[in-house]
């Protein structure tokens, strides 16, 4: 999770922990280049540049195109959210926080750091922090959880084309185990920070705030639906842009098999070894390709070219950011009865 200044809690709002250390996220940085590196020089360098060199690219500029499909559909997700804790921001300021977000996710020594950005920016003298925080945590959820689900079909794909390798297991344990996870944080998260002699420094009441809007959110049925069917449409934004990747690259690999590395690579990235999964992705692609018969080269290749893909589109954030800032003007929505 992301370090910054305590803030007030006048509104509602959410004190975060005191700044790491600059030598700490320098490490991880310093450990996600060095495993990048050790993938490399183990490979064939100039196999590797050949493949990048001689991929299409017009599936390229596909994949981009629909990574910036993928973050406009993230926006709606979000918009969806922030309206069921009656939260209202124009559509205009929550593409831009969506673009600015993924820029600071992509780019600071966090992959959270654009999320409690986005919460900061939307709070105001009305609207609590605990909301704010609790929107853009809950559309993490149904991001990943619709995610989960596709792992779970291509679980099931997979099977039915005899498949029993070792992702099969992996993938419907890493699928069932975040739908299980999100399901206790959006049921019973409030119950996990209820009043008790231990305030944790201060941070108890304030979580507790912020589950209740979670759950708060969760409990409108209609905001559900569309999360939900938002959320779907950034997932098949996200593998159909895996998709082209390797179409440009010219790799032989089921979508169903795809869909598995996208939900594995992803999950793995998560881990608090390097920054933002640098080199932790790139090792999971290489291991996840290998299983399906693409050489090292192919895979290693596959895996630079997704994160650039990646930086790239979340770059077009910095630009938003520099062109138009940060400030918005959110305001409340009338009680629902």
């Amino acid at each position: 999770m992301t370090d910054s200044q305590g803030v007030s809690d006048t509104d509602g709002g959410y004190p975060v922990g005191p700044r790491r250390s600059v030598l700490k996220p320098l490490l991880r940085t310093a450990v996600g280049v060095g495993i990048i590196a050790l993938l490399v020089l183990r490979s064939d360098v100039r196999a590797i540049g050949r493949a990048i060199a001689g991929s299409d690219p017009v599936s390229i500029g596909l994949a981009f195109v629909l990574l910036m499909g993928l973050l406009a559909a993230s926006a709606l997700r979000w918009e969806v959210f922030l309206r069921s804790l009656d939260v209202e921001l124009a559509p205009g300021p929550t593409l831009r926080l969506t673009f600015v977000g993924a820029f600071f996710n992509a780019f600071l020594p966090t992959g959270v750091g654009g999320d409690a950005y986005k919460a900061i920016r939307v709070r105001g003298r009305d609207i609590p922090l605990s909301k704010t925080l609790a929107s853009v945590l809950l559309d993490r959820i149904v991001g990943i959880v619709c995610l989960a689900a596709f792992g779970l079909v291509a679980v099931a794909m997979r099977l039915t084309a005899g498949d029993s390798g070792p992702l099969i297991p992996l993938g419907a344990l890493v699928s069932l185990g975040i739908l299980a996870v999100a399901g206790l944080l959006v049921g019973f998260g409030e119950r996990l920070f209820r009043p008790g002699r231990a305030t944790w420094f201060g941070l108890r009441p304030r979580l507790q705030r912020t589950a209740q809007a979670l759950r708060e959110a969760g409990s409108h049925p209609r905001s559900v639906r569309l999360g939900i069917l938002w959320g779907m449409l950034t997932q098949v934004l996200g593998i159909a842009a895996h998709l082209a990747l390797a179409r440009a690259l010219g790799l032989s690999i089921s979508l169903a098999a795809l869909t598995l590395g996208v939900l594995l690579a992803t999950v793995a990235a998560t881990a608090p070894i390097t920054i933002n999964g640098l080199g932790v992705r790139e090792g999971a692609w290489v291991w996840i390709l290998g299983r399906y018969g693409v050489g090292a080269v192919d895979a290693l290749a596959y895996a630079l070219l997704v994160l650039a893909m990646s930086l790239a589109s979340s770059a077009v954030g910095g630009i938003v950011y520099a062109a138009a800032g940060g400030e918005v003007t959110a305001t409340t929505t009338r009680a629902r009865s």
